[in-house]
């Protein structure tokens, strides 16, 4: 069986369009795909499968997404760089780029357009599953979600790490990711009581552990990053971000020290960064004490960082 075509670049009006838009559009999208004012179509459509959920971003030229109405799943929509405006059923939908909307693909005909060249960002959940843990979301349905608000910016953020990582997950890390995106996701709409409970203890914990790692990341080579600055950007406690360090099995500096190290190794091993000296890979990897970073560097591989880089020198 041939796979479908994901993505398209060429002329709407022809057959490999139409051919496109029937075979993975309708049949397995089960969404119209309908181009927006003249000239060329492109749209690149990247899914992600998760275990209580399905991913995808897209990007391309402004288009209409028409529901078949053979879908009974709830559809968080966004769109970053572009306004969206559409109908669900008899309910107009307005919403500003960067904010988020609800929509229902059951009812035939609803749609939502993209109205400017951008990115195109949906997550189906299971209905029944959403309702349960947030009787409200269906009074959502074509309302505006401000993109700006604490738990949504989590959620996007925690969005674009599940669908850039889902493919290289083992089976129970997929299933943790998606139960933390729903949790977020049920947040976001308004939980109350014991969902609201279970959702802050695994989703929101989860999200805000892969946002303080990430910035982590961003700044090892910066002597400015510390624990309080980081508490403060993310506006929790420093003990808080010590307890989720700990929960993961390490201490927060701990976690510095080794990606510090590990990034030290990577551009030692760099054929690139040759004739770069011992002291400037410190630096860039966020080490400002030479003499702390040869015994940490040592005491890390078992070898210095001389040894290290002359060895991958040999081995080219």
């Amino acid at each position: 069986m041939t796979q479908p075509q994901l993505s398209f670049d060429g002329d709407p009006n022809g057959a490999a369009y139409e051919q496109w838009r029937e075979q993975f559009c309708r049949q397995v999208a089960n969404v119209d795909f309908v181009p927006v004012g003249e000239g060329r179509v492109h749209r690149t459509i990247a899914p992600a499968i998760l275990p209580r959920l399905r991913l995808s971003a897209s990007f391309g030229t402004p288009m209409s997404f028409v529901s078949l109405g053979t879908n009974d799943e709830l559809v968080i929509t966004t769109s970053p760089n572009s306004a969206l405006r559409g109908a669900m059923g008899k309910r107009p939908l307005e919403v500003a780029a960067g904010d988020i909307t609800i929509g229902d693909p059951s009812i035939k005909g609803a749609q939502i357009t993209q109205l400017t060249y951008g990115n195109f960002q949906t997550a189906l959940l299971p209905r029944k599953a959403l309702l349960r843990a947030c009787p409200n979301a269906e009074d959502l349905i074509a309302g505006s979600i401000s993109g700006a608000n604490p738990i949504t910016s989590m959620f996007l953020r925690y969005y674009d790490l599940a669908h850039a990582h889902a493919d290289k997950l083992a089976p129970a890390e997929l299933d943790a990711v998606s139960q933390h995106l729903f949790d977020l996701a049920v947040l976001m709409l308004g939980a109350r009581g014991d969902a609201a409970e279970e959702a802050q203890l695994r989703g929101l914990a989860a999200a805000r552990f892969e946002a303080l790692k990430s910035d982590i990341l961003a700044q090892l080579d910066s002597p400015a990053l510390s624990l309080s600055d980081l508490a403060a950007t993310h506006r929790i406690s420093a003990r808080t971000i010590q307890l989720l360090f700990e929960k993961a099995g390490i201490t927060y500096s701990g976690f510095v020290l080794e990606q510090r190290l590990l990034r030290a190794e990577r551009l030692l091993r760099n054929p690139a960064m040759r004739s770069r000296k011992i002291i400037e890979i410190a630096h860039l990897a966020g080490f400002h004490d030479v003499s702390y970073f040869h015994r940490a560097f040592r005491r890390r591989f078992g070898a210095t960082p001389d040894d290290v880089r002359k060895l991958a020198g040999e081995a080219e």
